[in-house]
């Protein structure tokens, strides 16, 4: 019998990253799924009735709760298969945008940055040894269209854009590094997701069910690919995009 995958699942709460956590507890996955929003009871209803979910506090903004967590996987697991680096901070309300109304708020655009760009590597670098034991070895990093340079034409609030390309960069510094080690890597574009409510329910707007978004993602996930030596952003419809 195939030993138990586990992995880890950033940003779970909700979203796209509770609906990989979902479709992971489905394939068989031990799931250690990253929780920090505190009015979200949803992966607590999960857990209740999924056995091989683990609900794990973790900011990872925090290099102190990153370091908690990867403790605890190390005593509950021991090693890991896959870490899906899902968390992130949209921003939108015009507090980082140049020429606004207000000067630009210095700690909201920090944030975003440890959140969303410096946190992939942080992570990668403190899960390192638990990868190494695993058999998988796959970091699936969430981006954006937005953090393409190339095709950028928006304007306005700068966090999520400038964030997202920094991260795009800096998981092209970890394939470098750890692609020659056996590491594949998959930097996705989920989509203009609708927004997922404490009830579960989702909120107006936006285009794309977290749930559809996922299926994707887990395909991404399970398959290998004919090219892992090349790093690609790829959409929810397949599609490969610029970055």
């Amino acid at each position: 019998m195939e030993e138990q995958k586990t992995a880890l699942v950033t940003g779970a709460d909700r979203g796209l990253g509770l609906s990989i956590t979902k479709g992971l507890l489905k394939e068989g996955w031990r799931v250690f799924a990253g929780k920090y929003l505190a009015d979200y009871g949803l992966l607590e209803d999960l857990a209740a009735k999924e056995g091989s979910l683990a609900i794990l506090p973790l900011d990872v903004s925090d290099p102190e709760s990153i370091r908690a967590a990867a403790e605890r996987l190390e005593r509950e697991a021991g090693r890991l298969d896959l870490l899906v680096s899902n968390a992130a901070l949209m921003g939108g309300n015009a507090s980082c945008a140049v020429g606004g109304g207000a000067p630009v708020d210095t700690e909201a655009l920090l944030l975003s940055f440890r959140t969303n760009s410096l946190a992939a590597p942080l992570l990668a670098d403190r899960l390192l040894p638990l990868l190494e034991k695993g058999r998988m070895k796959r970091l699936f990093f969430v981006s954006s269209e937005i953090s393409s340079v190339r095709l950028q034409r928006r304007t306005g609030d700068m966090r999520y854009a400038m964030s997202k390309t920094a991260l795009n960069l800096g998981v092209r510094l970890l394939f470098n590094s750890l692609r020659p080690r056996g590491y594949t890597f998959r930097l996705y574009q989920p989509g203009w997701m609708k927004r997922v409510n404490p009830d579960g329910s989702r909120a107006a707007g936006a285009l794309v069910d977290p749930d559809e978004s996922a299926v994707e993602a887990l395909r991404l996930i399970r398959e290998d690919r004919i090219d892992e030596d090349r790093l690609v952003l790829t959409d929810y419809l397949g599609r490969e995009l610029s970055f």
